[in-house]
C-alpha cells in the first residue's frame, strides 16, 4: 500500500529517538544520542569563555565543530542549540552545558558570573622572556637541563609573579607577589632559580629536583629526572633541618608531596588558581 508524504514523515518522525532538552558533555567523552552524538573538543576557562562543540552522525563522515561563547547557538537538523554554562574542576577536568531552544526561541542572555563555575586560571604576570642563550647558560650553570614543558613555559616568561594569592586546592602552599615562580634574576635573588638553587636545592635535595618557587612553607620542586621528570612537587619547611647525608637526602625525598600538584609542570598551572576560588 502506497503511503502519503505526510504519512511517511509521520513514520520517520517515529522512528528518530527523543532526546533531552539539556545535554552535559564531559571533557574526552561524547554524548551519543542516536541521530547525532556531541562532543567537546576543548573549553577555555578565560574570559570571555569559549567551547569547541563538535556534532557529528552516526554512519556519515561528516561532522561540524562550532567555537562558541556563551549563549551562542549552533544546529543539530532543524533544531538550534546553544552554550548555556561550564564546570571546571582545573584546566584538565571540566564539563560543558548544551540546551535546545524549543522552535521560534530566541537564544537567552548568558550570565558568565553564574553559567561559569569551579576552578579559575591562576592570574600570574611573567617577568618577561628568556632566549636559547640564556636558557642554555642556566642550564649549564645548573648542571643539568630542564624538562621540557617547563623550559619552554621559562623561555616565554622567565618565571611569573601571582597578581593576588595562588594554590592549588587541598595543597599546603600559597603563592604569593613576593613570593613567585622562579626566573633568572641575579639582581633579585628571592626571584631567582640560580639562588634558589644554592640556598635550598644544594645540601638538603639530590640533583633530581629543581627549586622553582619558595612559599613560605616550604619548597616547590621540579623533578628533572626519572621516574617521573616533570611531576611537580612540595617539600614542608620542618622537613628541611638535619644534615645534607646521602641517606637523610634520600629519606627527604621520599617525603616529597606530588599528589594532586601536577604530573607535569603544565598540569600544575592548569591546576593553580586564585586563593579565594571555588574548589569544586
Amino acid at each position: 500500500m502506497r503511503c502519503s508524504v505526510a504519512e511517511l514523515s509521520t513514520e520517520r518522525d517515529r522512528m528518530v529517538p527523543s532526546h533531552p532538552d539539556v545535554l552535559v558533555i564531559r571533557n574526552n567523552t561524547q554524548v551519543n544520542m542516536g541521530t547525532f552524538s556531541l562532543g567537546a573538543g576543548g573549553a577555555n576557562p578565560r574570559r570571555p569563555v569559549t567551547a569547541q562543540v563538535v556534532v557529528a552522525y552516526p554512519g556519515s563522515a561528516d561532522s561540524t565543530t562550532h567555537l562558541l561563547r556563551l549563549g551562542e547557538t549552533f544546529p543539530i537538523g532543524a533544531d538550534y542549540w546553544y552554550f548555556a554554562g561550564a564546570h571546571f574542576e582545573n584546566a584538565g577536568r571540566w564539563r560543558v552545558t548544551v540546551r535546545r531552544l524549543a522552535p521560534g526561541e530566541a537564544p537567552p542572555v548568558v550570565d558568565e558570573s553564574t553559567a561559569v563555575t569551579g576552578w579559575r586560571p591562576a592570574q600570574l604576570q611573567p617577568f618577561g622572556q628568556l632566549d636559547e642563550a640564556r636558557l642554555q647558560a642556566l642550564e649549564q650553570a645548573l648542571g643539568r637541563e630542564l624538562t621540557g614543558d617547563y623550559r619552554d613555559w621559562l623561555a616565554e616568561t622567565n618565571g611569573a609573579q601571582p597578581t593576588e594569592p595562588q594554590w592549588v586546592p587541598g595543597a599546603p602552599f600559597t603563592l604569593f607577589p613576593g613570593r613567585p615562580l622562579l626566573g633568572v634574576h641575579p639582581e633579585y635573588p628571592a626571584y631567582d632559580l640560580l639562588a634558589a638553587e644554592r640556598e635550598w636545592r644544594v645540601g638538603k635535595l639530590s640533583t633530581d629536583f629543581l627549586v622553582i618557587a619558595v612559599p613560605m612553607e616550604g619548597l616547590l620542586l621540579l623533578r628533572l629526572t626519572d621516574p617521573h621528570p616533570g611531576t611537580v612537587g612540595f617539600l614542608p619547611n620542618d622537613l628541611l633541618a638535619g644534615p645534607g647525608t646521602p641517606e637523610v637526602i634520600a629519606w627527604r625525598e621520599r617525603q616529597v608531596v606530588t599528589t594532586g600538584l601536577g604530573w607535569s609542570f603544565g598540569d600544575f598551572l592548569g591546576r593553580l588558581t586564585p586563593l579565594d576560588a571555588p574548589t569544586a
